[in-house]
């Protein structure tokens, strides 16, 4: 983003941000950078079943129906994040700073657009995360895919419920 800025001090004014899952994960992050670091935001941001941050897979305690992405590889994925021979549990407030986004700092984001299925296992924390940004005035819609999956709106030349 500051390479961007820097080739061009106004590509925010015509910059929207998009991610899905972990790259959800990641445009929180960046636009939580973005902001402490006092850069021009983008326009507005589309996040496809966004991971809220690292920490929310300890908290997921209904389990759904999506087969495309379980709770045993989103597990896998955190660690293959933070390596192979650090043991998540002992991870320190300092070391999650560098690598997720943090919980209930979203004042100053742009617009946002997230849909994620109401069959994915993160459905909960999501709904979550919309109305904390909603508290801290972001201006967000969460479009719900009633019974998909993770990331289903990547889907749609597979899926006409996409």
């Amino acid at each position: 983003y500051k390479i961007l800025l820097d080739a061009d001090s106004n590509i925010h004014r015509r910059l929207i941000g998009m991610g899905d899952s972990s790259g959800g994960m990641l445009w929180i992050y960046l636009l939580q950078w973005i902001i402490s670091s006092n850069k021009p935001i983008p326009q507005g941001v589309i996040l496809h079943s966004p991971w809220p941050n690292l920490e929310y897979f300890d908290g997921i305690t209904t389990f759904s129906t999506d087969n495309y992405f379980s709770l045993a590889l989103a597990i896998n994925l955190r660690q293959l994040i933070i390596g192979n021979d650090t043991y998540w549990f002992e991870m320190t407030d300092e070391d999650l700073s560098k690598i997720s986004p943090k919980d209930n700092l979203y004042k100053g984001f742009p617009p946002l657009y997230i849909t994620a299925g109401t069959d994915e296992i993160s459905i909960d924390e999501i709904r979550d995360m919309t109305e904390k940004m909603k508290l801290s005035g972001v201006e967000v819609i969460l479009d719900e895919g009633e019974g998909l999956m993770h990331t289903y709106a990547l889907f749609h030349m597979w899926s006409p419920q996409s």
